[in-house]
């Protein structure tokens, strides 16, 4: 009994060590994810699934622990509730999801490119990112400024204190020159 007290004092003391230090929620969590990711694990039944609902309830739990209240009750209690919960959204959102009968699933073309056509895409990615390797450092980086964060060339000389007319000149001739490398490497193959 003694050591029952003692043991939820600690747990009280960390929780509200926890309330205070978000660092501190850790040990929480070192604590309960055996016993929440069991729990999850018998109701769904697929390691994956359970992992991510664990996940989410721990999320849940450090967002809201500044509402855990002490004198409402016991914080595995109440972590237990946020963990029921999560698996309880979880299988309502999986019964808006009806199944499809096979027929139809035949009638109807995936919008997906096919396995030739991503074998294309991902045998072209590759060449592409091969000849940018070729590029020096500052057109590699204003080509993905522009094209893989979108930004247009007042941004990026705004980032890289260049004129937004350099950037204009140094993106059309690095362009052009990774158009040259892609040229040469599919004439030698």
């Amino acid at each position: 009994m003694q050591s029952d007290l003692r043991i939820m004092a600690n747990e009280i003391q960390l929780v509200v060590r926890a309330q205070c230090e978000p660092v501190a929620f850790a040990e929480i969590y070192d604590h309960y994810f055996p016993d929440v990711y069991k729990y999850v694990l018998y109701r769904v039944r697929d390691p994956q699934t359970a992992d991510d609902l664990t996940a989410q309830t721990f999320e849940r739990a450090l967002r809201d622990l500044k509402d855990y209240d002490v004198k409402r009750g016991v914080f595995g209690a109440w972590l237990f509730g946020i963990t029921r919960n999560v698996v309880n959204q979880y299988f309502r959102r999986q019964k808006r999801f009806e199944w499809l009968p096979l027929e139809w699933l035949r009638s109807h073309k995936s919008s997906e490119p096919g396995p030739e056509e991503s074998a294309a895409m991902n045998e072209m990615t590759v060449r592409l990112l091969d000849a940018l390797a070729q590029l020096e450092e500052r057109e590699r980086d204003l080509i993905a400024l522009k094209f893989a964060a979108g930004l247009n060339n007042r941004q990026i000389a705004e980032i890289t204190g260049l004129t937004p007319g350099n950037v204009g000149v140094i993106l059309y001739r690095s362009v052009q020159r990774l158009r040259n490398i892609l040229k040469v490497e599919e004439s030698n193959a």
